[in-house]
């Protein structure tokens, strides 16, 4: 069985694929195997047959370095690079030619580069390191913070860093497979911490709330695929009084906070209250349904608040894909939901055709993050959500987003580039040496 496993592999030029083919062909044969012996047949003469009924393993291996091997996808790669010079010229009006080929183009490539060297890495670190990582991190970001420019109380470049955490959950998730109650309640603390520590380091409400519905379904998805063991109804039941009693306090202090006059509760009223509102922080909605109701298909709007959505107004809400139908109609803002629609369909599909578990995790930890993010942008541009600073992928102007989307981009990419490479459902790490220690007694 060996020599014919052996064989076998060899044909296939992927390294990373030869041990989880050998192990399902290993499996495969002790299944036959057994199966031989229990009709009567000799241990010996089994594993003959069971072998033997393989077939030819150059032919079986040929076959198979067909499928196991790294894919690209370059519809999706395509389609990046399209999204990316889309929001450049989107940028342009807004920010200046100079100032988004410059500085923002230098981005841009930089975030190529990013994506290309992530995509290159091999993902499963994430499932080894995960705990470790995410503890470098924070002390990177804790050591960033004070020397990170402050606008408004917030920190821009760390509302957007702190996404990061996202990714580096699922291998913490993937560490605690089989561990029973005890991941639910590790992942739940793990979820409560990274609140905190995105309150702390970003301090955008919005963030905060994103990052944590994340990873609570990341942690109900890996409960429910049975990564934690059997007894998934048990586990979704301590999943679901952990989650329901904080959600619950949270909404008993909005409640009771809703006559104070913190500006986040304004923020809220005039969402809600608009005409009441409008001469203050409510003047952005009036903004936003005029220029909505008087674009045109094709060309520049006839708003009377055209003028006055000042580059300001734009950095700190994310109104450029408002702007861009202000100015070019229409016909530009639906062509970009479109292809927006398609990458996160794309993202999606990724997710969907995992087998493995930790891709799995990986991969729907970084499409979650760009739906989450491109759905809120969207609602605040046509003024169904309240005003926010929004990060639509390739649509945010600044090197942290562009850098942060790249990482995700970059493991997105990387997860589908191992699918057919990573055959068992979980992978597990199989080092290059191993030490053998053996103790006689004299």
């Amino acid at each position: 069985m060996e020599e014919f496993i052996k064989t076998l592999t060899e044909q296939i030029r992927c390294a990373k694929a030869r041990g989880g083919v050998a192990r399902e062909l290993s499996n495969h044969i002790i299944d036959q195997t057994e199966a031989y012996e229990q009709s009567g047949m000799e241990h010996g003469e089994a594993v003959a047959k069971a072998v033997r009924e393989m077939g030819d393993p150059v032919e079986i291996g040929v076959s198979m370095d067909r499928i196991h091997r790294p894919q690209i996808d370059w519809k999706m790669i395509l389609l990046i690079f399209a999204l990316s010079i889309a929001g450049l010229f989107c940028m342009m009006p807004i920010y200046g030619v100079e100032r988004v080929i410059f500085r923002q183009g230098l981005f841009m490539l930089a975030g190529f580069a990013v994506t290309a060297v992530v995509y290159f890495i091999d993902y499963s670190i994430i499932g080894r390191l995960g705990a470790v990582v995410y503890i470098v991190m924070t002390i990177f970001l804790a050591i960033g913070r004070n020397r990170m420019l402050v606008i408004n109380g917030r920190i821009p470049a760390m509302s957007i860093l702190v996404y990061l955490y996202v990714p580096v959950f699922a291998g913490i998730l993937y560490q605690l497979r089989m561990k029973g109650y005890r991941a639910v309640l590790i992942g739940l603390g793990v979820i409560g911490v990274t609140c905190l520590a995105a309150a702390y380091f970003s301090a955008t409400l919005w963030v905060i709330a994103s990052i944590g519905l994340t990873m609570l379904i990341m942690l109900f998805a890996a409960i429910r695929k049975g990564m934690f063991g059997k007894k998934k109804k048990r586990m979704t039941m301590i999943y679901a009084v952990a989650v329901i009693l904080p959600i619950a306090a949270l909404v008993w202090r909005i409640g009771t906070s809703w006559r104070w006059e913190s500006f986040r509760v304004m923020r809220l009223k005039a969402f809600f209250f608009r005409d009441q509102y409008g001469d203050g922080a409510g003047y952005i909605y009036n903004v936003i349904d005029d220029i909505l109701r008087t674009a045109k298909f094709v060309g520049t709007g006839s708003s009377s608040y055209g003028e006055q959505l000042t580059l300001s107004m734009t950095m700190d809400s994310g109104l450029v894909p408002l702007i861009s139908i202000y100015l070019y109609g229409m016909i530009v803002g639906i062509l970009l939901l479109i292809l927006l629609a398609v990458f996160v369909f794309r993202a999606v599909k990724i997710v969907y055709r995992q087998k493995n578990q930790l891709g799995f995790l990986v991969s729907m930890a970084c499409m979650m993050v760009i739906f989450f993010n491109c759905l809120e942008g969207i609602l605040v541009n046509v003024g169904l959500f309240p005003s926010t600073t929004t990060l639509i992928p390739f649509l945010v102007y600044g090197g942290s987003a562009t850098l942060m989307y790249a990482v995700l981009i970059g493991l997105l990419l990387g997860v589908h580039r191992y699918e057919k490479v990573y055959t068992e459902e979980t992978y597990t790490y199989q080092p290059g040496w191993r030490v053998n220690i053996k103790i006689e007694k004299p």
